[in-house]
């Protein structure tokens, strides 16, 4: 799975929550179970889908959750 289709994944799972998204997205990537591209700053699992967050929030790959129900 593509790192972005993982965090969109993660985003909905998590109903839009940023910590619970970010923690999910570091440990899955810990699994195994989403590659790394590249590690161009020896980031941490954490870090990098922090990072990975904010960049889908600012350039509009990630939306919001649907309502709750």
């Amino acid at each position: 799975m593509k790192q972005r289709d993982k965090m969109r994944e993660l985003f909905q799972r998590h109903r839009g929550n940023e910590e619970h998204t970010i923690q999910a997205y570091a440990d899955a990537e810990e699994r195994g179970e989403v590659p790394r591209n590249s590690d161009l700053r020896g980031l941490t699992a954490r870090d990098y889908a922090a990072r990975l967050f904010a960049d889908g929030i600012a350039k509009g790959w990630i939306h919001e959750p649907p309502p709750a129900a």
